[in-house]
């Protein structure tokens, strides 16, 4: 089967990254997506929010399902093996930058502070918007005063551009040129990916 994803997706559970941060919080857990040309962005989350992660990273990624392929196994995503060569090189990689252990105390700090205080914990950390206020209802305009407005021209949506033709390199291209490239791990956990890796995808 022709693999067309260009993204990569590790869950790495918090009890797995114990062993390369000490300190690591508990029930944190991090999903390191790399992409084709070698960028890597970290994003943290709890170990009960796993379920909503895969839409989560499609939204903040701008992808759609077919495009990304997740260890371990995710319904509805393609997988691959992955190799313990493989993995060891990912947590050298994330072994490489010690900023993501001061997230991950972040976001969890700040996930107890919103169950703490009965808060969602989305809307806290910046990942969903709260639910809109209902607006009081407006008296109907009369029918004399109505003015016909002049209807904007917008103008068309850029396609995207597709591949033209399906790319499927070996699992561990995605990691070397991450590893052995000049960019650095980039942390989304709040924040929508860089325009570079969006450009990459599409």
């Amino acid at each position: 089967m022709t693999d067309t994803s260009s993204i990569f997706v590790v869950l790495i559970d918090a009890d797995d990254i114990k062993h390369v941060f000490s300190t690591w919080p508990d029930h944190i857990c991090l999903a390191a997506c790399l992409t084709r040309d070698g960028d890597c962005s970290m994003v943290v989350f709890r170990r009960d929010e796993r379920p909503v992660v895969p839409q989560r990273l499609l939204e903040m990624l701008d992808v759609e399902a077919q495009d990304v392929c997740i260890v371990p196994k995710v319904r509805g995503f393609e997988t691959r093996h992955f190799l313990y060569s493989d993995e060891r090189r990912l947590m050298a990689l994330v072994a490489s930058d010690p900023d993501l252990l001061d997230e991950a105390i972040d976001y969890s700090m700040n996930y107890t502070y919103a169950l703490e205080e009965g808060l969602e914990p989305s809307v806290v950390l910046g990942l969903s918007k709260p639910a809109p206020a209902r607006e009081p209802r407006q008296p109907a305009t009369p029918v004399s005063a109505m003015r016909p407005q002049p209807t904007p021209q917008s103008e068309p949506a850029p396609q995207s551009q597709m591949p033209q033709a399906a790319l499927s390199p070996l699992l561990p291209e995605f990691l070397r040129k991450s590893a052995e490239g000049s960019h650095r791990p980039k942390f989304a956990s709040v924040r929508r990916s860089t325009e570079g890796m969006l450009a990459a995808v599409h």
